[in-house]
């Protein structure tokens, strides 16, 4: 074990009382000193005003745009729902269904429906049909009745 003597002890306080006070000089030198120099804002120079205009103003035509494509109310087939598998058929954008050719049949989402003073719906399109509540008929289909 070495031995440590009293003056060792005093020189190593007094080494940490120079750093100490080194360090507190640098903060404060770093906190105290701007980094860029602030500079002198010129005066502003006036700016020159446009002669106000003498006779009528015309102003120019508005923009005309033409109004965005609609999806056809008709079409042969909708991107998410797919058509009838048992039946011809088109997609109609107004009520929301496939129409099937040539009946008063309306198809969407696996189930054909029918409207006979209530809407009926079956998995085929010869039946057997189902009383089906107005809820579960599609919308657009359920407010042409």
């Amino acid at each position: 074990m070495k031995m440590v003597r009293v003056g060792d002890i005093s020189l190593v306080r007094h080494a940490q009382r120079i750093v100490a006070l080194g360090a507190t000089l640098l903060l404060a030198a770093c906190a105290g000193t701007p980094y860029e120099a602030e500079r002198p804002v010129p005066p502003a120079k006036p700016v020159p005003q446009a002669p106000a205009p003498r006779g009528p103003v015309i102003a120019p035509p508005p923009i005309q745009t033409p109004p965005a494509p609609r999806a056809p109310s008709v079409q042969r087939s909708h991107p998410r729902y797919a058509p009838p598998p048992h039946a011809a058929a088109h997609w109609d954008n107004r009520l929301g269904v496939y129409v099937v050719e040539g009946t008063e049949l309306f198809y969407r989402e696996r189930l054909y429906y029918r409207w006979d003073g209530e809407w009926y719906c079956s998995g085929r399109p010869d039946g057997p049909w189902d009383p089906v509540a107005p809820p579960s008929v599609p919308p657009g289909l359920r407010n042409r009745y």
